[in-house]
C-alpha cells in the first residue's frame, strides 16, 4: 500500500539547514547511499521504499512499507528533524 505525508519542512531551508536534514536522512534506518533523490530501504521499483522529496508545500514522504514500519519511520523522521532544526516538525495537513 503505497503512503504519502506532507511535512511542514519549508524549502527554502539554509544552506547549514539542509546539511542538518541530510544527516537526519543519513541516519534513518534503511537509508541508501548514491541515489539521486533521498531513498530508504529501495526504489519505486522495490517492493517496499520511502523517498522524500522538497516541493514547495513542504517536504513530501512517499512510500510503500508496512502500515506499522510506515508510522514508526515517519514518526521517528518528525523528532529528529525537530531535535536537528530546533522547530517542531509534523504534518502540514493537521
Amino acid at each position: 500500500m503505497e503512503q504519502n505525508i506532507t511535512l511542514n519542512l519549508p524549502y527554502d531551508l539554509s544552506n547549514s539547514e539542509w546539511e542538518l536534514v541530510s544527516t537526519v536522512y543519513k541516519n534513518m534506518d534503511g537509508w541508501l547511499e548514491n541515489k539521486d533523490l533521498p531513498y530508504w530501504y529501495g526504489t519505486e521499483e522495490d517492493n517496499e521504499y520511502i523517498c522524500a522529496s522538497v516541493e514547495p508545500s513542504g517536504l513530501v514522504i512517499n512510500g510503500k512499507v508496512n502500515e506499522m514500519i510506515w508510522l514508526g519511520w515517519v514518526t521517528k523522521l518528525c523528532a529528529k528533524l525537530s531535535h536537528a532544526l530546533n522547530r517542531e516538525i509534523y504534518d502540514a495537513e493537521m
